[in-house]
């Protein structure tokens, strides 16, 4: 008997010890799970406090007066088609470049895989720099915007100064990554690239080629692209507005071009590069042709976009006679924007949230779980499809046969318009 009580003692004793384990390590597994949650909930908040002190000048835009963030990986360029105005003289002190005629700003994100644009009406009232021959801003004021490639005092400057006017009148954007100016007289050599370019004629435009006749169907050949193109005074009642529509109707087409050429040659934008280097003004190469070919192939288009506002007649440029100034449409402005870039809404607070805690000094030791995941999601896509640009693109580019018929197309400078530019 005193055997059998030691035995269920002992037993009792036993269980009382595992019970006693178990409560401590489902204590100690609970506070675990507590100070785990207690973590997370403060790495939250400051994730969301490290998020809002990225907001910088860099990053921000200003558009109908509140404030707008990238929240994606986005790269832009600017193409440029001028027109013959302009001195052309190598002196910096007599030079001013000819007048932009056509903006068309390219924005490709990377984060949503989409490539679309921006035109620009050329009559845009806004802020354009005056430049000195060194590159000094001597004086700015608010007029049309296709002035802006005027005031530069070499064709690159001029170029330059155009890029920083759509900077500014797009929300005082911090960069567009690359520009590619031509002379709207060289279009014929940019039609023949693709092999001409099928067109619906939606006007009667006979008055500038008698083959355009409303509701033809015919492919441009590269004279009749030029026209296409550039006819405005002598159609349509002189509206840039309508030629504007012939413009953006033509570039779908061409693109479209583009992504077939590039289905069935990989090294198509290298090639069209070359093919429009000599005739143009640029800091891009074709490197950046090449992956923006591979972009229209493979990423989603969301077609060219139009800022919606009012045109009319005065007197910005201080000259005898009225000139078409388009007044943008704040709202407008900012809706473009947001669509293109998917911008984000902020706050003035957000720029500066302060500090609540000690612990705010830390944000850069912390460790965003997320930031593994975000590199994986961007490798596919890091350095613009970097795998199919290598693929694509030749570093003996300047080998590449040129076989480009441009007909020897010559700038007309005896006809001129009110604008002070040649027309068709």
């Amino acid at each position: 008997m005193r055997n059998s009580s030691v035995s269920v003692r002992m037993i009792v004793s036993a269980v009382a010890f595992i019970l006693v384990i178990a409560v401590i390590f489902g204590g100690v597994t609970l506070y675990e799970r507590k100070q785990q949650s207690a973590l997370e909930a403060e790495l939250k908040v400051k994730r969301a406090k490290l998020q809002a002190s990225l907001w910088t000048e860099e990053n921000v835009l200003v558009l109908d007066h509140e404030l707008y963030g990238f929240d994606h990986r986005v790269e832009t360029f600017l193409f440029v088609g001028t027109d013959n105005s302009g001195s052309g003289n190598d002196d910096p002190n007599d030079y001013n470049g000819p007048m932009a005629d056509f903006l068309l700003l390219m924005v490709i994100d990377h984060t949503e895989n989409t490539i679309g644009y921006i035109e620009i009406d050329r009559n845009t009232i806004t802020s354009v720099d005056e430049r000195a021959p060194d590159g000094g801003v001597i004086s700015f004021r608010d007029q049309q915007i296709c002035t802006a490639h005027w005031y530069g005092k070499s064709p690159e400057m001029a170029a330059e100064n155009t890029v920083n006017a759509v900077k500014n009148y797009l929300g005082q954007m911090e960069n567009i990554d690359g520009y590619f100016v031509i002379n709207m007289n060289d279009i014929g050599t940019l039609n023949h690239t693709v092999g001409g370019v099928e067109v619906t004629i939606e006007d009667d435009l006979d008055a500038a080629d008698s083959e355009f006749t409303k509701g033809k169907t015919l492919v441009l050949d590269d004279k009749q692209a030029e026209e296409f193109l550039r006819a405005r005074m002598t159609v349509t009642e002189g509206q840039n507005a309508k030629r504007m529509e012939r413009q953006r109707q033509y570039m779908g087409a061409f693109f479209d071009k583009v992504k077939q050429k590039t289905m069935e040659n990989p090294k198509f934008g290298a090639e069209f590069f070359n093919m429009l280097k000599d005739v143009a003004v640029t800091n891009m190469n074709g490197t950046d042709f090449s992956r923006i070919a591979q972009k229209l192939l493979k990423g989603e288009d969301k077609g060219i976009h139009t800022i919606k506002g009012e045109t009319k007649l005065g007197y910005v440029l201080e000259e005898d006679q009225p000139h078409e100034e388009f007044y943008p449409d704040p709202e407008s402005v900012r809706d473009v924007m947001i669509d293109m870039f998917s911008l984000v809404h902020i706050t003035a607070d957000d720029l500066d949230p302060g500090s609540e805690d000690e612990d705010d000094e830390d944000y850069d030791d912390v460790e965003l779980d997320d930031e593994e995941d975000s590199d994986e999601e961007d490798s596919d896509e890091e350095d613009w499809d970097e795998e199919d640009s290598d693929d694509a693109y030749s570093d003996d580019e300047d080998n590449i046969d040129e076989d480009s018929d441009d007909g020897d197309l010559e700038p007309d400078t005896d006809e001129k318009n009110a604008d002070g530019k040649d027309e068709k």
